[in-house]
Protein backbone atom coordinates (compact mmCIF):
# COMPACT_ATOMS: atom_id res chain seq x y z
CA UNK A 1 0.00 0.00 0.00
CA UNK A 2 2.87 2.75 0.93
CA UNK A 3 4.60 1.47 -2.50
CA UNK A 4 1.79 2.42 -4.35
CA UNK A 5 1.12 5.73 -2.63
CA UNK A 6 4.41 6.37 -3.45
CA UNK A 7 4.57 5.48 -6.99
CA UNK A 8 1.30 7.74 -7.65
CA UNK A 9 3.28 10.46 -5.75
CA UNK A 10 3.85 13.73 -7.36
CA UNK A 11 8.01 14.64 -8.31
CA UNK A 12 7.46 18.22 -6.92
CA UNK A 13 7.32 16.29 -3.87
CA UNK A 14 10.43 14.38 -3.96
CA UNK A 15 13.33 15.73 -2.23
CA UNK A 16 15.37 18.05 -3.71
CA UNK A 17 19.23 17.11 -3.91
CA UNK A 18 22.06 19.07 -1.48
CA UNK A 19 21.74 22.79 -1.66
CA UNK A 20 25.38 23.26 -2.53
CA UNK A 21 25.07 20.64 -5.64
CA UNK A 22 21.59 21.69 -7.04
CA UNK A 23 22.34 25.69 -7.02
CA UNK A 24 26.00 24.97 -8.33
CA UNK A 25 24.28 22.88 -11.21
CA UNK A 26 21.57 24.30 -12.53
CA UNK A 27 24.12 27.87 -12.49
CA UNK A 28 26.68 25.65 -14.61
CA UNK A 29 23.82 24.10 -16.93
CA UNK A 30 22.17 27.89 -17.33
CA UNK A 31 25.39 29.68 -17.76
CA UNK A 32 27.06 27.20 -20.04
CA UNK A 33 23.68 27.10 -22.11
CA UNK A 34 23.93 31.07 -22.83
CA UNK A 35 27.27 31.09 -23.33
CA UNK A 36 27.37 28.26 -26.43
CA UNK A 37 24.04 29.71 -27.60
CA UNK A 38 23.86 32.95 -30.28
CA UNK A 39 22.53 35.37 -27.49
CA UNK A 40 25.27 36.09 -25.33
CA UNK A 41 26.88 37.52 -28.45
CA UNK A 42 24.37 40.12 -28.38
CA UNK A 43 26.02 42.12 -25.16
CA UNK A 44 29.19 41.23 -25.68
CA UNK A 45 29.29 43.06 -29.01
CA UNK A 46 27.58 45.80 -27.71
CA UNK A 47 29.94 46.29 -25.22
CA UNK A 48 32.66 46.15 -27.51
CA UNK A 49 30.87 48.89 -29.68
CA UNK A 50 30.58 50.64 -26.08
CA UNK A 51 34.19 50.23 -25.24
CA UNK A 52 35.45 51.48 -29.08
CA UNK A 53 33.33 54.65 -28.70
CA UNK A 54 34.36 55.38 -25.86
CA UNK A 55 38.05 54.98 -26.18
CA UNK A 56 37.83 57.09 -29.60
CA UNK A 57 38.61 59.74 -27.22
CA UNK A 58 41.40 59.18 -24.90
CA UNK A 59 41.94 60.80 -21.36
CA UNK A 60 44.73 63.07 -21.32
CA UNK A 61 46.33 65.86 -19.69
CA UNK A 62 47.80 66.95 -15.96
CA UNK A 63 47.76 64.20 -13.58
CA UNK A 64 44.75 65.78 -12.03
CA UNK A 65 42.99 66.38 -15.50
CA UNK A 66 43.70 62.55 -15.86
CA UNK A 67 42.37 61.84 -12.41
CA UNK A 68 39.19 63.46 -12.87
CA UNK A 69 38.86 61.98 -16.50
CA UNK A 70 39.06 58.75 -15.85
CA UNK A 71 36.65 59.12 -12.87
CA UNK A 72 34.18 60.85 -14.96
CA UNK A 73 34.70 57.81 -17.37
CA UNK A 74 33.85 55.32 -15.19
CA UNK A 75 31.00 56.62 -13.65
CA UNK A 76 29.86 57.18 -17.83
CA UNK A 77 30.78 53.52 -17.97
CA UNK A 78 28.87 52.23 -15.26
CA UNK A 79 26.00 53.87 -16.44
CA UNK A 80 25.89 53.09 -20.31
CA UNK A 81 26.56 49.29 -19.71
CA UNK A 82 23.14 49.38 -17.44
CA UNK A 83 21.25 48.52 -20.76
CA UNK A 84 23.49 46.16 -21.51
CA UNK A 85 24.01 43.98 -18.22
CA UNK A 86 19.78 44.22 -18.26
CA UNK A 87 19.86 42.19 -21.81
CA UNK A 88 22.61 39.94 -21.15
CA UNK A 89 20.98 39.07 -17.88
CA UNK A 90 17.31 38.39 -19.80
CA UNK A 91 18.93 36.53 -21.79
CA UNK A 92 20.26 34.28 -19.92
CA UNK A 93 17.32 33.60 -18.10
CA UNK A 94 15.41 33.13 -21.33
CA UNK A 95 18.09 30.54 -23.05
CA UNK A 96 16.21 28.19 -20.38
CA UNK A 97 13.56 26.57 -22.28
CA UNK A 98 9.90 26.47 -20.32
CA UNK A 99 10.60 22.06 -19.76
CA UNK A 100 14.03 22.17 -18.64
CA UNK A 101 13.06 25.48 -15.76
CA UNK A 102 10.14 23.50 -15.07
CA UNK A 103 13.20 20.12 -14.33
CA UNK A 104 14.92 22.35 -13.10
CA UNK A 105 12.88 23.52 -10.40
CA UNK A 106 12.12 19.67 -9.24
CA UNK A 107 15.27 18.91 -9.39
CA UNK A 108 17.03 21.65 -7.35
CA UNK A 109 13.57 23.11 -5.49
CA UNK A 110 11.93 25.64 -6.68
CA UNK A 111 13.00 28.67 -4.37
CA UNK A 112 17.03 27.18 -5.25
CA UNK A 113 16.60 27.36 -9.01
CA UNK A 114 14.96 30.65 -8.81
CA UNK A 115 18.15 31.97 -6.35
CA UNK A 116 20.61 30.01 -8.75
CA UNK A 117 19.15 31.94 -12.07
CA UNK A 118 19.30 35.30 -10.56
CA UNK A 119 23.13 34.60 -9.57
CA UNK A 120 23.70 33.09 -12.86
CA UNK A 121 22.49 36.33 -14.21
CA UNK A 122 24.27 38.43 -12.14
CA UNK A 123 27.78 36.49 -13.11
CA UNK A 124 28.02 37.18 -16.54
CA UNK A 125 26.50 40.37 -16.11
CA UNK A 126 28.88 41.95 -13.94
CA UNK A 127 31.81 40.24 -15.94
CA UNK A 128 30.40 42.47 -18.93
CA UNK A 129 30.24 45.37 -16.67
CA UNK A 130 33.84 44.79 -14.82
CA UNK A 131 35.54 44.87 -18.78
CA UNK A 132 34.42 48.18 -19.01
CA UNK A 133 36.44 50.34 -16.40
CA UNK A 134 39.78 48.08 -16.40
CA UNK A 135 41.67 50.49 -18.75
CA UNK A 136 40.26 53.38 -17.15
CA UNK A 137 41.31 51.95 -13.60
CA UNK A 138 44.43 51.75 -14.87
CA UNK A 139 44.66 55.03 -15.68
CA UNK A 140 43.81 56.42 -12.86
CA UNK A 141 45.90 54.72 -10.65
CA UNK A 142 48.68 55.63 -12.45
CA UNK A 143 47.71 59.41 -12.60
CA UNK A 144 47.88 58.91 -8.52
CA UNK A 145 44.08 58.57 -7.65
CA UNK A 146 44.13 57.33 -3.90
CA UNK A 147 42.76 53.62 -3.25
CA UNK A 148 39.96 54.51 -1.69
CA UNK A 149 38.69 56.19 -4.53
CA UNK A 150 40.21 53.63 -7.03
CA UNK A 151 37.95 50.92 -5.11
CA UNK A 152 34.71 53.08 -5.15
CA UNK A 153 35.00 53.72 -8.80
CA UNK A 154 35.65 49.98 -9.11
CA UNK A 155 32.69 49.33 -7.01
CA UNK A 156 29.95 50.90 -9.15
CA UNK A 157 30.12 48.72 -12.10
CA UNK A 158 29.10 45.83 -9.89
CA UNK A 159 26.48 48.08 -8.89
CA UNK A 160 25.24 48.53 -11.90
CA UNK A 161 25.36 45.21 -12.87
CA UNK A 162 23.08 44.37 -9.45
CA UNK A 163 20.45 46.74 -10.62
CA UNK A 164 20.63 45.69 -14.59
CA UNK A 165 20.29 41.81 -13.37
CA UNK A 166 16.96 43.11 -11.37
CA UNK A 167 15.58 44.17 -14.69
CA UNK A 168 16.34 41.56 -16.84
CA UNK A 169 14.93 39.31 -14.30
CA UNK A 170 11.73 41.84 -14.90
CA UNK A 171 11.29 41.36 -18.34
CA UNK A 172 12.48 37.51 -18.67
CA UNK A 173 10.17 35.04 -20.23
CA UNK A 174 8.89 33.47 -16.84
CA UNK A 175 7.21 37.44 -16.17
CA UNK A 176 6.99 38.88 -19.41
CA UNK A 177 6.05 35.80 -22.41
CA UNK A 178 5.95 38.19 -25.48
CA UNK A 179 9.68 38.59 -26.32
CA UNK A 180 8.63 42.03 -28.48
CA UNK A 181 7.29 43.57 -25.09
CA UNK A 182 9.33 41.98 -22.87
CA UNK A 183 12.67 44.14 -24.53
CA UNK A 184 10.18 47.54 -24.39
CA UNK A 185 9.35 47.20 -20.77
CA UNK A 186 13.41 46.57 -20.34
CA UNK A 187 14.25 49.78 -22.09
CA UNK A 188 11.14 51.53 -20.88
CA UNK A 189 12.70 50.99 -17.54
CA UNK A 190 16.33 51.94 -18.50
CA UNK A 191 14.91 55.01 -19.91
CA UNK A 192 13.05 55.70 -17.05
CA UNK A 193 15.26 55.33 -14.66
CA UNK A 194 17.95 58.18 -16.52
CA UNK A 195 14.99 60.28 -16.43
CA UNK A 196 13.57 59.68 -12.99
CA UNK A 197 17.11 60.48 -11.66
CA UNK A 198 17.00 64.07 -13.71
CA UNK A 199 13.93 64.68 -11.09
CA UNK A 200 12.24 64.86 -8.05
CA UNK A 201 11.80 61.35 -8.58
CA UNK A 202 14.86 59.83 -8.40
CA UNK A 203 14.46 58.26 -4.97
CA UNK A 204 12.28 55.72 -7.28
CA UNK A 205 15.24 54.89 -9.82
CA UNK A 206 19.12 53.52 -9.32
CA UNK A 207 20.62 56.00 -8.81
CA UNK A 208 22.96 56.61 -11.83
CA UNK A 209 22.79 60.25 -12.42
CA UNK A 210 23.57 60.74 -9.21
CA UNK A 211 27.16 58.92 -9.20
CA UNK A 212 27.91 60.57 -12.46
CA UNK A 213 27.65 64.16 -10.56
CA UNK A 214 29.19 63.49 -7.79
CA UNK A 215 31.79 61.87 -9.83
CA UNK A 216 31.91 65.11 -11.79
CA UNK A 217 32.41 67.00 -8.76
CA UNK A 218 35.92 65.22 -8.37
CA UNK A 219 36.93 61.60 -6.54
CA UNK A 220 36.59 63.67 -3.43
CA UNK A 221 32.53 64.01 -3.58
CA UNK A 222 32.04 60.44 -4.95
CA UNK A 223 33.97 58.59 -2.09
CA UNK A 224 31.67 60.71 0.70
CA UNK A 225 28.60 59.94 -1.69
CA UNK A 226 29.36 56.56 -2.22
CA UNK A 227 27.44 54.72 1.23
CA UNK A 228 24.60 56.84 0.41
CA UNK A 229 24.03 55.82 -3.64
CA UNK A 230 25.21 51.89 -2.92
CA UNK A 231 22.21 52.18 0.01
CA UNK A 232 19.87 53.52 -2.50
CA UNK A 233 20.92 50.80 -5.36
CA UNK A 234 20.62 48.24 -2.98
CA UNK A 235 17.31 48.69 -1.67
CA UNK A 236 15.68 49.74 -5.44
CA UNK A 237 17.77 46.23 -6.53
CA UNK A 238 15.54 44.11 -3.51
CA UNK A 239 12.45 45.66 -4.46
CA UNK A 240 12.73 44.96 -8.36
CA UNK A 241 13.89 41.02 -7.23
CA UNK A 242 11.09 40.93 -4.70
CA UNK A 243 8.79 42.16 -7.45
CA UNK A 244 10.02 39.52 -9.96
CA UNK A 245 9.70 36.06 -7.60
CA UNK A 246 6.39 37.57 -7.00
CA UNK A 247 5.34 37.70 -10.23
CA UNK A 248 7.28 34.78 -11.16
CA UNK A 249 5.31 32.29 -8.94
CA UNK A 250 2.25 33.44 -10.93
CA UNK A 251 3.16 32.91 -14.63
CA UNK A 252 3.25 29.18 -15.56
Amino acid sequence: MTARLDRRRSPLAAPPLPLRRSMVAVMRYQLSGYVRSVRALHPVLALALLLAIMFSSPVGGTPAEVRQGTVNAIADAAVLVFPICAWAARGLLDTEPDVQRYVSAVTAGRRRALIAGLLSAYVFSVVLALIAPIYLLAMAAGSGLGVQAMLVCAALSPLSALGATAVGALTSRAVIPSTGTSILVLLGICALNLIFGMTGLRFLAVPMIDWMRSAGHGPADLTHAFPDLAARTLAWTAIAIALYVRLRRTRP
